[in-house]
């Protein structure tokens, strides 16, 4: 009867999380720092606010859901590390550029993340975001203005709908047990008590999402 039930509580644990799991969306994610700034600051508008000298532009290909926010690039926006050896032109702006093409994990299938990029723009006056990105990089660009691909990442998708659980951690990354611990007497029960603990975490999420 206990081997029983400990299989349908295996069985349990490990079909439960799919059926969970959180739907976000993967695309490319546009952050701003005006002259001065040290941290990012998402965009509340598109790439279609005039820039000024000193100004740094961040793009990140990330994916974000409810309770999952969106990654700013990896470098933090530093205008002198950019644009500090390039000078003042008359009728133009110096601006900082940063493209941070993601981490694998949330690369579309059959597709890898370039390198990342990072330059120091010199634009017209009056210029804004969009003109930036473009004097350096190909961007794709949807009906809607929607930004869908940038140096031809992604090549095809714009905007797609994901499972957010490809960003956990898999099960095979937890450390495995000793030879010792799996050889002791008390191994079944230690491992039914670790289903229910996970059982109850389950219930526990499950319980949060409903709330």
């Amino acid at each position: 009867m206990f081997k029983k039930f400990l299989s349908i509580l295996i069985f349990i644990s490990l079909s439960a999380p799919h059926a969970y799991a959180e739907t976000g969306y993967r695309y490319w994610g546009y952050f701003q720092a005006p002259s001065g700034a040290t941290s990012w600051t998402p965009a509340m508008t598109g790439p279609s606010i005039e820039v000024k000298d000193g100004d740094v532009e961040g793009w990140t290909f990330t994916a974000s859901a409810a309770d999952i926010p969106a990654t700013s690039p990896m470098m933090d926006p530093d205008f002198a590390e950019l644009c500090g050896q390039t000078s003042e032109v008359s009728g133009k702006v110096r601006v900082g550029l940063v493209v941070d093409f993601g981490v694998g994990e949330i690369a579309p299938d059959g597709e890898t993340p370039r390198e990342f990029f990072s330059d120091c723009v010199v634009v017209p006056q009056g210029s804004v975001g969009l003109d930036v990105l473009e004097a350096v990089l190909d961007v794709r660009a949807a009906d809607s203005g929607l930004i869908c691909g940038i140096a031809g990442y992604p090549a095809q998708e714009c905007g797609a709908e994901i499972d957010m659980d490809i960003l956990t951690a898999p099960i095979n990354d937890i450390a495995p047990v000793s030879d010792t611990e799996s050889s002791s007497g008390n191994s079944p029960a230690l491992l039914a008590l670790a289903v229910v603990a996970l059982l109850v975490g389950l219930v526990a999420v499950r319980r949060r999402k409903k709330s």
